[in-house]
């Protein structure tokens, strides 16, 4: 009968050291991330029993020469879990290894494990930009333009129709998405055309055309990227004209980038200066030498005279890093019988 009681606690005494040995040479399972978005936080998961000694995470960004440590706490019964703060995840990547007590339990010192860093998707969109720029967020840019529709004749009377807009604007690229760009600007926009009723124009006696437009204008816009390859730019006018200060605006959509290849559609609008829709193509593709063709359907610069279109082709030349010079050329009329044309010049310097 002692016997037995004897080979009885042998046997627990024998199973209660294979189990303390099974738990202390249980493996600690880890399995790394594929790839983590820089400026987010990097969470390492270990699998573990209770009886492991305590795990620490050693980890670096790739290039430097010491690790950083953090302990994983524990998650549940079999996880321990360690979070890597999002300041400390760059590119191009985190180097790191696992260590339980002092073993090595994932990767080592010597041959760390690497987590590549990518760049979150709105980051890069912005890398992208900045290189097309050249880095140059600020723009300073001036044009000027004259617009003539053509001479009538009533009795001795010439009828001329014509104005010429001056602008200036200085513009930064914010980057901010959707936010791209802010542009601040002025306008100048004068002519002579003929004034609503010419039934009395044989008299020399009564003037035919009348100025129209206006010499002061201050305007603010917006520049909107909701996606990449799509902007919509909308800007507020303040002029001050013959009858008192106005308002006017402008929004344009356009598809593809300003200064290459795109399609634009816009409308802008001048209270008593009139109106004008436009459609505009663009391309890019001889390098440094940006071409534009314009089709514009207007009736400035009075919004009481007829509509009238346009039709103008722009191109432009790089002549030093960041300058650019342009030039526009083209035609206009209101009507079949008469016609005009439109040239202007701009320019513009990136910094």
């Amino acid at each position: 009968r002692s016997a037995l009681p004897k080979a009885v606690r042998r046997l627990i005494i024998i199973a209660g050291i294979l189990v303390s040995a099974a738990a202390h040479a249980a493996p600690v399972r880890h399995v790394p991330p594929a790839n983590v978005t820089a400026g987010s936080s990097l969470e390492l998961v270990a699998e573990a029993p209770p009886a492991t000694p305590k795990l620490v995470a050693h980890y670096r960004n790739i290039g430097m020469g010491t690790f950083a440590t953090m302990e994983l706490v524990r998650r549940d019964d079999a996880h321990w879990v360690a979070v890597v703060p999002a300041t400390a995840v760059i590119a191009p990547g985190v180097e790191y290894y696992l260590v339980a007590g002092t073993d090595p339990v994932f990767a080592s010192p010597q041959w760390p494990h690497t987590i590549p860093v990518h760049a979150s998707d709105t980051e890069q969109r912005r890398t992208r930009d900045l290189t097309r720029i050249d880095s140059k967020r600020s723009r300073v840019a001036g044009s000027f333009e004259w617009v003539d529709y053509g001479t009538r004749t009533i009795g001795n009377q010439k009828l001329v129709d014509r104005y010429y807009r001056v602008d200036a604007a200085f513009s930064y690229r914010l980057l901010a998405y959707p936010l791209e760009e802010l542009r601040v600007g002025y306008t100048q926009l004068l002519g002579d055309t003929e004034v609503g009723d010419t039934t009395m124009c044989p008299n020399p006696a009564q003037p035919c055309t009348a100025q129209a437009g206006y010499k002061v204008g201050g305007w603010f816009e917006l520049g909107l990227g909701p996606v990449e390859g799509v902007r919509l730019d909308g800007r507020l006018l303040v002029m001050a004209t013959q009858s008192g200060f106005k308002v006017g605006g402008r929004i344009e959509g356009r598809l593809g980038v300003l200064e290459g290849s795109h399609v634009a559609m816009g409308v802008e609008s001048m209270a008593d200066v009139g109106i004008n829709g436009y459609f505009r193509l663009g391309w890019g593709t001889v390098p440094g030498l940006p071409m534009a063709a314009t089709v514009e359907i207007t009736n400035m610069p009075d919004a009481d005279r007829p509509t009238g279109v346009r039709l103008y082709y722009d191109i432009a030349r790089t002549v030093a890093p960041g300058v650019r010079l342009g030039l526009r050329a083209g035609y206009a009329a209101r009507d079949q019988r008469i016609a005009g044309f439109t040239t202007g010049a701009n320019a513009m310097v990136d910094f």
